[in-house]
């Protein structure tokens, strides 16, 4: 694809010299850096435990240790509206203003631009999720006084890769919308209601349909199978939303004491105690969690490629 590589530089240089980057970099840091040293007080409190000496970076980074937000759950936060800022008028607006035009009238094919637009956008999501997240474990190690261990580091690394998924995915989105609409403002908007809504209103949603589709009767009393089956439609309609699937995925790649995902995990007191997952096993368990995030991000890129592409492009809206 001819021009790629252009496109590509275009899109890098724009994006890391707007505001819009350097506020969501300073706000991403702030917050972390907030959360971690509230984990890191609240430690320091309550006396480091054995688990919490062990683990005590994941404990940074899960907040199981402080009353406050952790750090993950700003991230559930801020990562969408990342990807939404980077996507929502990364078509139309060059639509609107005319440089769509120019760009096309240089010898660069069409499907390099959207390409290209891609790329830097998981580029940059990158850079402020993975370069957050090192200066967040260089203040922890600073408030521990040692490093982590092979198998945290391990961990902190997949839940950075994981993070950035995430982020894509509603940047793929976000890009999609702008393909679709003609005015930013109403990409902006309708990526920010979805947002709201699968991160907000979707247990409601879900819990609302599973009672409908497998209700619990109030006299007699609902039996185990009953109850299990309103929990697992509850929970597989609630999966429809990215940030279940990344809430989820961050409990078991940052708790190695998470053992399933399921609804109900059935454990005999004649069996030994389980011991913690391994981050092999961690991350076996996370696959089609992880695979779901990879099917999102591919499916609106994907739409969005074809819609570019058969997108009629003028020099001014009519």
């Amino acid at each position: 694809m001819r021009g790629s590589n252009a496109v590509l530089e275009k899109e890098l240089a724009e994006h890391f010299a707007s505001k819009r980057f350097l506020l969501m970099f300073a706000l991403i840091l702030l917050s972390g850096a907030g959360a971690a040293f509230a984990s890191a007080q609240s430690l320091t409190a309550q006396g480091l435990t054995k688990f919490a000496s062990q683990y005590l970076f994941l404990v940074l980074f899960s907040g199981a240790a402080s009353s406050l937000p952790s750090y993950v759950y700003f991230l559930s936060i801020l990562a969408p509206i990342l990807g939404i800022a980077l996507g929502f008028d990364s078509i139309n607006r060059e639509l609107a203003s005319g440089s769509m035009v120019r760009l096309l009238s240089n010898p660069i094919h069409r499907d390099s631009v959207i390409v290209g637009k891609l790329a830097a956008g998981l580029i940059v999501i990158s850079v402020v999720v993975g370069g957050v997240n090192a200066v967040i474990v260089g203040a922890d190690i600073l408030l521990a006084g040692y490093g982590p261990g092979l198998d945290t580091a391990l961990r902190i690394f997949y839940f950075t890769v994981v993070t950035i998924l995430y982020s894509a995915v509603w940047f793929s989105l976000a890009m999609f919308l702008s393909t679709v609409f003609r005015r930013a403002a109403t990409s902006a908007l309708v990526s920010l209601a979805l947002w709201i809504f699968l991160s907000f209103f979707i247990y409601p949603l879900a819990t609302g349909l599973a009672a409908v589709m497998a209700p619990l009767p109030t006299y007699p009393a609902p039996t185990i199978g009953q109850m299990l089956a309103n929990m697992e439609i509850t929970r597989t309609i609630a999966r429809i939303s990215p940030a279940v699937i990344y809430g989820e995925l961050s409990s078991v790649l940052l708790n190695p004491q998470v053992r399933s995902l399921a609804a109900v995990y059935v454990y005999s007191p004649e069996l030994p105690i389980p011991a913690s997952l391994t981050v092999d096993e961690s991350l076996a368990l996370s696959l089609p969690h992880i695979s779901a995030l990879v099917a999102a991000f591919s499916l609106f890129s994907i739409l969005a490629y074809l819609a570019f592409m058969r997108m009629e492009i003028r020099a001014r809206w009519e």
